[in-house]
């Protein structure tokens, strides 16, 4: 699969597949976890993901890519709230959003180094 769009979307299936699995919740804590240093780097990877397929075809993808991140972080807590065992957490959207800003500043630095 060389198609960077469908590496993405394959990429968002996963994390939702991921989501979807029933478990008991995590603690919620106001410290970085390692359950918040997994979400960092799964958005990380999302945003370099994003850019890497959308850089072309968005006028300003180091904007539109985190916000769309962000949301996409949002629906993903909604959807884990409807699974049992599975509990939404703000701490991980903002996991989400660092991870995202941090994928995305990371593909647009690699794009201008190649």
């Amino acid at each position: 699969m060389k198609d960077p769009k469908k590496q993405f979307y394959f990429f968002l299936l996963l994390i939702i597949c991921g989501s979807s699995i029933p478990g008991k919740s995590i603690p919620s804590v106001i410290n970085l976890s390692w359950d918040k240093l997994l979400h960092i780097l799964e958005y990380a990877i999302m945003g370099w993901l994003a850019f890497r397929a959308f850089k072309e075809e968005i006028k300003s993808p180091k904007l539109v890519l985190p916000i769309s991140g962000i949301i996409f972080g949002c629906i993903d807590e909604a959807w884990q709230s409807m699974i049992p065992g599975r509990f939404p957490s703000h701490y991980d959207i903002i996991a989400d959003g660092i991870g995202v800003i941090l994928g995305v500043i990371t593909g647009s630095f690699l794009n201008k180094s190649s």
